[in-house]
């Protein structure tokens, strides 16, 4: 199926086309799409194992646990809700390598939620980059060309060209796959840090079938 263009396009006084914003600079980059998907499904990962964990640190079921993370609202007011139960369940290193963990995550989602969340463009002469743009910025950039293209064309190209340089949030493919790398190491930490705490709760769950063997012996 073929999807149309959509978005908004941005022309020098000359009618040379100098940015183009819309989901087909994405889907007319598949270098691009591929490491976009790979961050979006590396991050989703990385939720579900925090979830996973702090369900086993709670000792509640994964939905319960998942809901009192989110019920904070914003994923950072999440984090800060696993650092206090962290806090409160652990210690020592454990902690410590936990809280590192958490941190991690942080700096990570905000490089994640750039990829995610932002509309992307692509300038004329950039053949190895594309540019995130902010919703505000969009917003604001099609509310100024509509307020001042019926009365002054020439302006509106001016603050049209004025926003495309102002556009400088570049990626290229290494810098999303190294965003997607930074992902997949937290979410593997994460991972572990689950199986560490599953492993002590086989353990304790177990030690008083082994103790009461022993005893027959």
């Amino acid at each position: 199926m073929h999807q149309g263009k959509h978005g908004l396009q941005i022309f020098d006084k000359m009618e040379r086309l100098l940015l183009e914003v819309g989901p087909h600079v994405i889907s007319e980059s598949p270098e691009f799409a591929q490491k976009i998907g790979v961050i979006a499904a590396s991050w989703s990962q990385a939720e579900v194992n925090l979830n996973c964990l702090f369900a086993i640190l709670l000792d509640m079921t994964l939905k319960d646990a998942t809901t009192e993370l989110k019920k904070y609202g914003s994923a950072a007011k999440a984090t800060s809700r696993a650092r206090i139960i962290a806090a409160e369940t652990l210690k020592g290193d454990e902690l410590d390598s936990l809280i590192e963990i958490l941190n991690q995550l942080d700096d990570a989602r905000l490089k994640r939620n750039r990829v995610q969340h932002d509309v992307w463009a692509r300038k004329a002469g950039d053949n190895h980059r594309l540019f995130a743009v902010h919703a505000n910025d969009y917003l604001d950039l099609a509310t100024e060309m509509m307020a001042v293209a019926e009365s002054d064309a020439g302006l509106a190209i001016e603050f049209a060209m004025a926003f495309t340089t102002k556009i400088s949030n570049g990626y290229s493919v290494e810098d999303l796959e190294n965003i997607a790398t930074e992902i997949v190491s937290v979410s593997k930490s994460l991972l572990n840090a689950m199986f560490h705490r599953i492993g002590l709760r086989l353990a304790e769950t177990h030690a008083p079938d082994r103790a009461h063997h022993t005893a027959d012996r």
